[in-house]
C-alpha cells in the first residue's frame, strides 16, 4: 500500500519532489527494523503542522508525491541494490527532486550512482555517527558498513560531519584521500565549522543522512545508538547553510529503526520536511510568504 508524505500528496505529474521509500535493511549488523523506517516516517509525517514558521513556507506547496517502496529481493544484496538503483534512475529521469527514505546505509551506494548517471558529477555530504568506511563487514562488500568505501573507490569527493566512530584503517585512509572530516567532538568544542564544511564541498551536492549522526537523547530509535552526537539544531543549521550556498542535487534520510518512541519517528519526519522545505526555497519552487 502506498502512504503519501503529509497531508497533501499531489498526482506524480505534478510532482517537482518523490519521496521514495526503500525498505531494505539486510546488510544490519546490530539492532534490526530500518525496513520499517520509511512506513514510520510517511506515517508521522501525517502529524507535522504543513507550514513551517522557521522557514516562512508550507514545504508541501513544491508539490510531493510519495512513490511506491522499492522491493528487494531477500538473500541477494546485489540485486537488491540493483533494483533500488533503476527505481531511483526511473524518478530522476522523469525529472523529479528524489527524496529516498531507508533502510539501512548500505542503499546510499546504488542511490548516488543513480543520481550520477541521471545528474552528472557532485561532491558527497555523509552526516552519520560511523564512517561506513570498511571494505567489507560481515564478509559483504554490500554492507551498510561498507558504501563510502566503495563510493570513494569510485571516485567521489567526500564530506564527513558527525562521526563518533572510526577504526585506524578508516582514518588512515581519510587522510590518504583527502576526505575532509569533520568529527562530533570537535564539533562540540569548537562549534559547528560552517565555513569549512562549506569550502569543502564542491558546488553540487548530494546529502546522505544517518539519523544516528544525531545524539540518541533526540534520536533513541537507530540501530547502532552513540553518545556524543549532534543536537537537532545542529544538524537543521548544518542543512540549511547547505541548501542557501549550494545545488543539492539529491538526498537521502536513513537507519531510523522504530521502536516504540514516537517522538523519535516525528522528529526524523520533521527533519526530512524542513529539507524538502528548504530544496523549495534554493530552486525557486517556494517564496517566503
Amino acid at each position: 500500500m502506498r502512504l503519501p508524505f503529509g497531508e497533501r500528496d499531489v498526482p506524480y505529474r505534478e510532482a517537482r519532489v518523490v519521496v521514495l521509500p526503500v525498505p531494505y535493511d539486510l546488510s544490519l549488523s546490530f539492532l534490526p527494523g530500518a525496513r520499517r523506517g520509511p512506513e514510520a516516517i510517511l506515517l508521522a509525517s501525517r502529524e507535522l503542522e504543513p507550514f513551517l514558521l522557521e522557514l516562512g513556507v508550507a514545504p508541501e506547496e513544491v508539490g510531493i508525491h510519495a512513490a511506491e517502496a522499492v522491493p528487494f529481493v531477500a538473500g541477494s544484496a546485489e540485486e537488491s541494490h540493483a533494483l533500488i538503483r533503476e527505481a531511483a534512475l526511473a524518478h530522476l529521469r522523469a525529472g523529479k527532486f528524489l527524496v529516498s527514505l531507508g533502510g539501512d546505509h548500505s542503499i546510499a551506494h546504488p542511490l548516488v550512482l543513480a543520481h550520477r548517471e541521471a545528474l552528472g558529477e557532485f561532491s558527497l555530504l555523509h552526516i552519520d555517527a560511523h564512517a561506513d568506511l570498511y571494505p567489507e563487514w560481515q564478509g559483504s562488500a554490500y554492507s551498510h558498513a561498507s558504501p563510502f568505501y566503495r563510493l570513494l573507490q569510485e571516485g567521489f569527493p567526500l564530506v564527513q560531519v558527525g562521526l563518533r566512530a572510526m577504526d585506524r584503517d578508516a582514518l588512515a585512509l581519510v587522510r590518504e584521500r583527502g576526505v575532509a572530516l569533520f568529527p562530533a567532538h570537535r564539533i562540540h568544542r569548537q562549534g559547528l565549522p560552517l565555513g569549512e564544511i562549506l569550502g569543502a564541498l564542491g558546488e553540487r551536492v548530494y546529502l546522505s543522512f544517518d539519523f544516528d549522526a544525531l545524539d540518541p537523547a533526540v534520536m533513541p530509535s537507530v540501530g547502532t545508538p552513540l553518545p556524543g552526537g549532534l543536537s537537532y539544531r545542529q544538524a537543521v543549521d548544518l542543512l540549511e547553510a547547505v541548501f542557501r550556498e549550494k545545488e543539492v542535487v539529491g538526498m537521502e534520510f536513513v537507519e531510523l529503526s522504530p521502536n516504540g518512541q514516537f517522538h523519535a519517528e516525528m522528529t526524523a519526519a520533521q527533519l526530512v520536511y524542513h529539507a524538502i522545505g528548504l530544496k523549495g526555497l534554493q530552486a525557486g519552487w517556494l517564496g517566503p510568504g
